[in-house]
């Protein structure tokens, strides 16, 4: 027995599963007739007898789900890296913060360079994910690192 649909059948001749193999690739009978020199009544046949076309569907299938299921892997790996990095971040930025507040000194460049470090990291990790919904969140982000941006170059250069 056969552990895949779309693998040789012990029923089935080597010509006719090499024909099959061929119908994988251009999806006619006719065409496989003419690619093996085989008359398109016996390729009608074959197709018939040994149930091409749901073979074919679950071939299809079997490769569209590994691709989706690997792509589905590595982005979830992706995300939680991110993830782990804007709770670093974050965490860096709570406690340089309170380094900040206690010397009473001005962290607000150093705190927006920050801040569009992390925003630039989520704006990445949304991007992993496009949607339209995403696109626009991604766009907002954009906006709100330029807006930052111009802020800082207002802000006078620490001594």
């Amino acid at each position: 027995m056969t552990e895949h649909i779309w693998q040789r059948r012990d029923t089935e001749s080597n010509p006719a599963y090499e024909a099959f193999r061929t119908y994988m690739r251009v999806r006619s009978t006719t065409k496989v007739a003419e690619e093996l020199g085989k008359s398109v009544t016996l390729t009608t046949r074959w197709c018939s007898e040994h149930d091409w076309v749901a073979r074919v569907t679950a071939y299809d299938s079997h490769i569209t789900l590994a691709e989706t299921d690997g792509m589905v892997h590595a982005l979830a790996e992706t995300r939680d890296k991110n993830l782990a990095l804007m709770d670093k971040l974050r965490g860096l930025l709570d406690s340089r913060l309170d380094d900040f507040i206690a010397r009473r000194d001005d962290p607000t460049i150093r705190w927006t360079q920050a801040c569009i470090a992390m925003t630039k990291i989520e704006a990445n990790s949304l991007a992993m994910g496009e949607t339209k919904k995403s696109s626009e969140k991604i766009a907002n982000i954009e906006a709100l690192v330029e807006r930052a941006l111009e802020l800082q170059s207002r802000i006078p250069e620490e001594a």
